[in-house]
């Protein structure tokens, strides 16, 4: 991470800090510098913490706003909707005209009222004699 300094550079720029800072309060020194350079990386990486939440807290977000998009786009609610609405259709559509097989006559056709006899039917020994005619007679032969 060092920002184009290479190990000569490092080494002219100690040289000179020992030349005018002196041997004595070299570390000293050094002790600070390394505790700047840690606070600053300390603050970097807040700020790139902070960045990095933001941006899970967007997406959080998008992703809150896209299930309540998907709970409202219910495939089934869509689907059972149209059945609904077919069925409507299909109902009106039966009370404009009726079925094809319904156009029958409203009124049942009755037998006209002379042919009905209030008399009560003959008793089955009446009809038996009429039923039982002379017997064939059989050829032998």
């Amino acid at each position: 991470m060092n920002p184009g300094f290479g190990a000569a550079e490092l080494i002219i720029i100690v040289i000179l800090a020992l030349v005018v800072v002196g041997p004595k309060d070299l570390p000293l020194m050094m002790r600070k510098a390394g505790r700047f350079i840690g606070q600053m990386r300390a603050m970097a990486r807040d700020f790139q913490n902070s960045f990095d939440e933001l941006g899970r807290e967007a997406e959080l977000a998008e992703l809150k706003k896209e299930v309540e998009a998907l709970k409202k786009a219910n495939p089934v609610s869509e689907v059972t909707e149209e059945l609904r609405a077919a069925e409507a259709d299909l109902k009106r559509s039966a009370l404009d005209k009726p079925h094809p097989r319904a156009a029958a006559p409203a009124k049942p056709a009755l037998p006209d009222e002379d042919l009905i006899s209030h008399d009560p039917a003959p008793a089955p020994e009446a009809q038996a004699p009429a039923q039982k005619a002379a017997p064939k007679k059989r050829k032998q032969g």
